[in-house]
């Protein structure tokens, strides 16, 4: 979630938003930097620095709520790393990744972004609520940062969050590295769950979507590293264009050298940066990707391993597969059609990412609360 405010030229900061005086007390007897929203101000504590607010930032900033955590940069950019109303917790360590995956919605310029120092990463995750469920870990590629950097992140996270599920999201070449992993593993917790991605059954098609030679065996090699030190697995298949017809190859290669996996995501596009870019060679409807990795599926539970869909409105797939449909968007990026009101199944349903929605405006069918199996297809 970004928004700018206007007439903020100042210092870069991290702080929790307040509403009232009587919330910026309590925080900053915390000793937590505040940001308090009241009566068209701006104000930032402890330095009392105040920025006046016209009505539209102020319906603008209607989406912020107390004890969201926020940063602002030097030209009044804020980014919201946590949400109180939404629960939506994370970090990402860097922008920077080592492959450069043809479907990523991360373009060019966001993975030039400059590394945030160690210190603002951990004073982000102090500042979120020590009793999140759920935490994710992410990037870029996050362990790029350096070995000791993301291991100092990741105990932060782990001794802050004393209950959380820490979700590391990685493509899991690093974790190929003997050296790194070896480190990593003495930090392990068996709240933590790993998730890597997959791309292609094979060498050539894996890595000519990550357009990095080799990262298959890398990533190999990490998934059976995660495997072998007993950490919870998740693989993700991103779904495209690209590799559409192999979705019975990478849950074969699943089911034979990784049949330990806990769960494995089927997961739709985001039409943004290299998506977007990239769009007449990936972009697939929903209903040809859910297609797709139907008889995958099924294959997968067979063999007694659990499967998700990832970004899969419902009424793109068919009803046995609902129970599969995650809310997988965050709040702020989905987005409903005037027809979804019309729809059974909306306060379930992930919705269409903002972007996707605008950029190919892919149909909906709004169900109805009787609808048939096949009534949509």
């Amino acid at each position: 979630m970004v928004r700018f405010l206007k007439g903020y030229n100042d210092r870069y900061r991290i702080f929790v938003v307040s509403r009232s005086k009587e919330k910026t007390a309590k925080l900053l007897e915390l000793g937590i930097c505040v940001g308090e929203i009241a009566e068209g101000m701006f104000t930032f504590y402890p330095d009392d620095l105040k920025v006046h607010m016209d009505d539209q930032t102020q319906e603008d900033f209607e989406v912020f709520s107390e004890d969201d955590v926020l940063e602002i940069s030097e030209n009044g950019l804020i980014y919201r790393w946590y949400s109180d109303v939404e629960g939506d917790a994370g970090i990402a360590t860097t922008a920077r990744c080592n492959s450069n995956c043809i479907m990523c919605p991360a373009g060019d310029n966001e993975r030039r972004r400059v590394d945030m120092p160690i210190e603002h990463i951990k004073t982000i995750i102090e500042y979120m609520p020590e009793d999140l469920y759920f935490f994710t870990i992410t990037g870029g590629e996050p362990t790029l940062i350096g070995d000791d950097a993301f291991i100092e992140v990741y105990r932060t996270a782990v001794d802050h969050f004393q209950d959380a599920k820490i979700l590391l999201l990685t493509n899991g070449r690093t974790l190929g590295d003997k050296g790194f992993f070896e480190k990593f593993v003495k930090e392990k917790t068996d709240r933590l769950r790993i998730a890597i991605p997959i791309h292609g059954s094979t060498p050539e098609r894996h890595d000519s979507i990550t357009q990095s030679p080799g990262g298959f065996a890398q990533t190999l090699r990490g998934i059976a590293n995660v495997i072998s030190a007993g950490i919870e697995l998740e693989i993700r298949v991103v779904i495209s264009k690209l590799n559409m017809d192999d979705m019975i190859g990478i849950a074969q290669l699943i089911i034979r050298f990784f049949h330990k996996v806990r769960i494995v995501h089927f997961i739709g596009l985001e039409m943004r940066g290299n998506c977007a870019v990239n769009s007449d060679k990936v972009v697939i409807s929903y209903q040809e990707a859910f297609a797709s990795a139907e008889q995958a599926i099924k294959l997968l539970m067979k063999n007694g391993i659990d499967v998700a869909l990832y970004n899969f409105p419902y009424c793109m797939i068919k009803k046995e597969f609902w129970p599969l449909a995650k809310k997988s968007i965050s709040a702020y990026k989905s987005n409903f059609y005037d027809e979804c009101s019309e729809c059974y199944m909306k306060e379930f349903c992930c919705g269409i990412f903002t972007a996707t929605k605008d950029f190919y405006k892919p149909k909906v069918f709004p169900i109805e609360k009787e609808v048939k199996d096949d009534s949509l297809f």
